[in-house]
């Protein structure tokens, strides 16, 4: 064999040998997330009555915390499969971890009363399309080819991190930061200060991190700090154009028409197509 051949099956031996260790590490994080809920649930679950004995209270909180544990099958599917797609197949299975992590969310919510949609139904919907979309997304990964896995960079989950803990300080003192404005209502107040700190924050953030990861998650803590003092067609459309910016070929006008398009379609949706108590427009 001559000298070019045998350096290209020893770049191939070594490729394989790193797609087998990135393989082995990501069913190792995969086991991990999926060990947590279980975990968790008897560290922190909703204790029983006393007297129960600590078995049952061990076992309901593994109970209460078992909705992680499908997330072992994604690590078993990487350590016993090829995994051709990577940035597929990990795709997916976060996807999967998301939509179950929603199941556990909205797990005290009451579902359907007969013909009527309870406040659970529509999120359990959701989860459900979710899952079924993640698990056709890693099967997609398993089984056609697609680029080799990258480097991870840490500069995208850094930068959503950043934007979670700054609205701690907020929520601490939001006692105080409520009272600023003599007449209107605090949370009002503590739902606007606390977007404007993440959007000014986001702004600060895309100068050493990438802008899709920080504006995506920006716009989502945005949602969640002003929804409910601010309604949903305020928290709907300043959320739709912060995520819009998270590229750098956005065009304001398309943008605020199809913000304004799909606040108007959540407006109707939620409080009148699934009867979901969501007030439309701030408290003052």
């Amino acid at each position: 064999m001559s000298e070019s051949g045998e350096a290209g099956v020893a770049r191939h031996d070594a490729h394989n040998a790193s797609g087998v260790q990135d393989a082995t590490r990501a069913a190792i994080v995969l086991f991990a997330l999926a060990a947590c809920g279980p975990v968790l649930g008897m560290i922190f679950g909703k204790g029983l009555a006393y007297g129960d004995g600590v078995l049952v209270a061990v076992a309901d909180g593994f109970r209460q915390g078992a909705y992680s544990l499908p997330m072992a099958l994604f690590g078993i599917a990487a350590l016993v499969m090829p995994i051709r797609n990577p940035k597929d197949f990990y795709g997916g299975a976060f996807l999967v971890g998301l939509a179950l992590f929603a199941f556990w969310a909205c797990s005290d919510l009451p579902g359907m009363r007969g013909f009527a949609f309870g406040p659970g139904t529509a999120p359990r919907m959701f989860a459900y399309c979710l899952i079924a979309t993640g698990v056709g997304v890693a099967l997609v990964g398993l089984f056609s080819e697609g680029p080799p896995e990258e480097q991870f960079a840490f500069s995208g989950p850094f930068g959503g991190a950043v934007l979670v803990v700054a609205l701690i300080p907020i929520t601490y003192y939001s006692g105080r930061i409520g009272q600023f404005i003599p007449g209107v209502a605090p949370d009002v107040i503590v739902a606007a200060v606390g977007a404007i700190v993440v959007l000014a924050v986001a702004f600060l953030m895309i100068r050493v991190a990438p802008r899709g990861p920080v504006f995506i998650t920006g716009a989502t803590l945005i949602f969640a700090v002003t929804v409910r003092p601010l309604g949903l067609v305020i928290a709907s459309f300043v959320s739709l154009v912060v995520s819009a910016y998270a590229t750098e070929e956005i065009r304001w006008v398309e943008t605020i028409i199809w913000a304004a398009v799909l606040t108007l379609f959540c407006s109707l949706l939620f409080p009148y197509g699934l009867n979901l108590p969501m007030q439309l427009w701030p408290r003052f």
